[in-house]
């Protein structure tokens, strides 16, 4: 079995290779990552530009055309963007268009979740963060939930330079959407939030702005790839965030790792603190292993019953 998936996004066209060993076991490999902004602009016109829909098709297009000729076969699922846009079943159609009828799917923010849960932690025992271009998805022990808006979104929203504007501006919008519990006041204050003195189970983090901060924490610059989970702490990730904010967007362009994400990192960024604050979390882990994978691993599994 030899499968490709495409993970299309509001950020970002992902996508995997799903192999299978002669033992019958799945490997998944060989992750590749295409920024489109599909969702750019959505929040203002709630429909998706078609120079952005001619991009994304014509990236999807170009893998499946020389994948399919070493036996990949290709599906591809679409969140928030496609999910929310007035003319997302119309785009939804001209990628099915090219990969075959059957094979794209828009996922509900619960599937998002789910997916994201069976990726990062199939034992179902941590609560995941999932911060994407047009939503957040969080999934406790007893919910999961998914919200409009990622760090895309976000900078529609906010679209400034500043992390202390964003926040100020984001605050207000992500109390509105995100129903979470709130700190107890057992809390010291910073200057980015509050800092909390309790620790639950650490949360799983997973998605390009995750990752991409879990890096920034550990001193990286350029994407390295990891095994297992790093740590980001809440103090660590808010003086990354403000330097990064001080450097303003020129220089956090010239950093490689954040070569596609320089314009948006300060909005994901505000959405994570937002919600450590409230999870009541001092530090997360963050790993590579999400939402793709899980929908890899559903697919694998489906096709072998």
């Amino acid at each position: 079995m030899k499968l490709l998936i495409f993970d299309i996004g509001s950020n970002s066209i992902r996508t995997a290779r799903l192999t299978e060993r002669e033992l019958g076991s799945p490997v998944i490999s060989d992750k590749r990552v295409y920024t489109t902004r599909l969702a750019e602009g959505l929040a203002e016109s709630r429909v998706l530009s078609d120079a952005r829909m001619r991009q994304s098709l014509f990236v999807i297009r170009s893998i499946h055309h020389d994948l399919s000729r070493l036996g990949y076969q290709s599906f591809a699922y679409a969140t928030s963007a496609v999910r929310d846009a007035e003319n997302g079943a119309e785009f939804a159609c001209s990628v099915e268009n090219i990969l075959g009828n059957g094979h794209v799917r828009i996922l509900s923010g619960n599937e998002e979740a789910a997916f994201a849960q069976l990726g990062a932690d199939p034992s179902g025992k941590r609560a995941i963060i999932d911060i994407g271009g047009g939503s957040t998805q969080i999934v406790l022990s007893h919910t999961r939930e998914s919200w409009p808006i990622g760090c895309v979104r976000a900078k529609d929203l906010a679209p400034y330079n500043d992390l202390s504007r964003i926040i100020e501006t984001l605050r207000p919008v992500l109390s509105g959407l995100l129903h979470l519990p709130h700190t107890d006041g057992d809390t010291d204050v910073s200057s980015c939030g509050p800092v909390l003195k309790k620790n639950k189970i650490i949360p799983l983090g997973v998605g390009g702005t995750i990752s991409s901060l879990a890096l920034l924490c550990d001193g990286k610059t350029e994407f390295c790839g990891w095994k297992g989970e790093k740590q980001i702490g809440f103090l660590d990730l808010c003086a990354v965030l403000q330097s990064l904010s001080n450097m303003g967007d020129t220089k956090r362009a010239a950093i490689p790792l954040l070569k596609d994400r320089h314009d948006v990192i300060l909005h994901g960024g505000a959405i994570l603190l937002f919600v450590m604050e409230h999870l009541q979390s001092s530090r997360i882990g963050a790993t590579l292993s999400d939402g793709l994978d899980g929908y890899a691993l559903h697919l694998y599994r489906s096709m072998k019953t």
